[in-house]
C-alpha cells in the first residue's frame, strides 16, 4: 500500500528530471501537508512573518553582495563557500577565505551572488513560502532549475571556490548546491549541528563528507551503512575548553523539563513515514508532573523545541505547576537543579552547564518513542554512563536515589575542533 505522497509523485514521474526536482524539493513539499496548523510555532511556517528590520538587514545583505564582494574576492585565495556560519572571523588565520552564499547570507560582508543569482533564489523563495504544491511539479520549472545550475558552476569556478560547507542535506538548495559542485568536481561537506536523533541512509549522505563531533557519533553512522571513509571527526567549534571533569548539580529545588518533541514538519525518509501526535509533548509533561508530585516538588519549568508553538501547549497545562521556561539556553541551565528530558542535544549542555540530565524516554516493544522514531545512542539505553528510565515508577526510583549520567560522557561525544581535517580534504 502506498503510504507516502511525496514518493509515489517522484516514482511516477514521467521524466527522470522531474523525479529528481521532485525529490530536491521533498522537504518544502512536505510543508504543505505537515507544517500548516497553529501547533507549529510561527518561525517555522512556510512563510514566517518578517520584521522590517530584517527586511533591511536583508536588503543591505544582497546589495553587499552585488556590489561589494566583488571588489574583495580573489580566485587565488582557499575560497569555500559556508552555509553554516562559519567566518574568518570565527577561525582567524585558518588558511580559507569565507563567503557565505546569497541564498543563505550571514552577517553583512562576504556575501557571494550576483544579481541573476539574487533572482534566482527571490523565485525559489516566493515558490517555497506561497506557491501552490502543484506548480513544484511542472516540468518546464524543473527544466529551467537544471539549466541555472550551469550559472552558479560558472559563477563559482570563476572565483575558484574549493568546498561547499552545509549543515544539512534535506533542504531544496543544499541538494541542489551539492549538484552543483559535483558538477564542478569539489567537494561539499555536511556539518553535523546537533546531536543526531536519527541515523539514516537518507539522511545527510549526499554530500561527498559528513563531519561529525567525535568517534562515537562516527560509530553509529557506520553501523547504519556510511561509508567509514566519507565520515570524518572534526569536533565542534562551538565547545571550547570543556573542563576534563565536573560535579554535577543534582536536586529538585529548580527543575527544568525538556518534553519530548512531537511536531513534525517533514518527512525524513522516503520509506518510513512517521505521523506524529501532537498531543505527546503535553502527555510527556503530564507524565513527568505526576512524577514530580510524587516527590513533593510544587513548581517545575519547561522548554518546549523551537519548532513547536509555547503558547499553544501552555494552553494544556496545569498553570499552578508549570512555567514556560523563556531564557535563553545557558542561562536557564545555568539556574537549573536537574533537568529531565527526551532525545536532545540539551543532554550534552546540561552536563557542561554543570547539572545533572536524566533521559525520560517512554517507549513501546520496537524501541519506538513517543514522537514515533527509533530511540539512538545513546538515549537507547545502549550506553550506561546515561541514567535512562522509560516509565515513570523507573522515573521515580532514579530521582528518589538521585542517579547521575556521568559527566564524562560529554567527551565522548564532543572532541577539540581539528581544523586540519578540513585541510586535508580542501585543496
Amino acid at each position: 500500500m502506498d503510504t507516502y505522497l511525496i514518493k509515489y509523485l517522484r516514482d511516477n514521474s514521467t521524466t527522470e528530471l522531474s523525479a529528481k526536482y521532485i525529490d530536491f524539493f521533498k522537504i518544502e513539499l512536505d510543508w504543505h501537508i505537515y507544517n500548516s496548523e497553529k501547533y507549529i510555532s510561527p518561525s517555522y511556517h512556510r512563510n514566517p512573518k518578517v520584521a522590517i528590520t530584517a527586511k533591511l538587514y536583508h536588503s543591505l545583505q544582497y546589495l553587499n553582495a552585488i556590489f561589494e564582494t566583488p571588489k574583495n574576492i580573489r580566485s587565488k585565495d582557499l575560497n569555500v563557500l559556508s552555509a553554516i556560519g562559519l567566518t574568518d572571523s570565527s577561525l582567524p588565520n585558518s588558511g580559507f577565505s569565507f563567503f557565505s552564499p546569497i541564498w543563505h547570507a550571514f552577517g553583512r560582508k562576504k556575501i557571494f551572488g550576483d544579481q541573476k543569482t539574487f533572482k534566482w533564489h527571490r523565485d525559489i523563495q516566493d515558490l517555497i513560502r506561497n506557491k501552490d504544491f502543484h506548480l513544484y511539479l511542472n516540468s518546464e520549472l524543473h527544466q529551467q532549475l537544471d539549466d541555472f545550475q550551469n550559472h552558479l558552476v560558472e559563477q563559482y569556478s570563476k572565483h575558484n571556490f574549493r568546498a561547499l560547507l552545509l549543515h544539512s542535506d534535506q533542504y531544496f538548495y543544499s541538494k541542489y548546491c551539492i549538484e552543483v559542485f559535483k558538477k564542478m568536481g569539489k567537494p561539499s561537506f555536511v556539518f553535523s549541528h546537533g546531536l543526531p536523533a536519527i541515523y539514516s541512509l537518507e539522511v545527510d549522505h549526499r554530500s561527498d563528507y559528513l563531519m561529525v563531533w567525535s568517534e562515537k557519533i562516527k560509530q553509529n553512522y557506520i553501523n547504519v551503512g556510511f561509508d567509514a571513509d566519507k565520515v570524518k571527526v572534526v569536533g565542534n567549534l562551538k565547545y571550547k575548553k570543556i573542563e576534563k571533569k565536573k560535579e554535577l548539580r543534582s536536586d529538585l529545588s529548580d527543575v527544568l523539563v525538556i518534553p519530548v518533541s512531537s511536531v513534525l514538519w517533514h518527512q525524513h525518509e522516503y520509506d518510513n513515514t512517521v505521523i506524529t501526535d501532537k498531543s505527546m509533548v503535553v502527555l510527556y509533561l503530564y507524565k513527568v508532573q505526576t512524577v514530580l508530585k510524587k516527590m513533593g516538588v510544587k513548581r517545575a519549568r519547561y522548554r518546549v523545541h523551537p519548532s513547536i508553538d509555547k503558547k499553544w501547549v501552555h494552553a494544556f497545562l496545569d498553570h499552578d505547576f508549570y512555567i514556560a521556561d523563556t531564557e535563553d539556553l545557558n542561562t536557564s541551565l545555568s539556574r537549573s537543579s536537574l533537568v529531565i528530558g527526551a532525545t536532545s542535544t540539551v543532554l550534552l549542555e546540561s552536563l557542561i552547564n554543570g547539572v545533572n540530565y536524566i533521559v525520560f524516554e517512554p517507549k513501546d516493544e520496537t524501541n519506538i518513542n513517543m514522537a514515533g522514531f527509533k530511540l539512538v545512542p545513546p538515549f537507547d539505553g545502549s550506553d550506561e554512563k546515561v541514567m535512562i528510565v522509560n516509565d515513570e515508577q523507573e522515573l521515580e526510583k532514579m530521582l528518589q536515589f538521585n542517579a547521575r549520567t556521568d559527566y564524562s560522557l560529554v567527551h565522548d561525544y564532543i572532541q577539540e575542533f581539528d581544523l586540519s581535517i578540513l585541510k586535508e580534504l580542501i585543496k
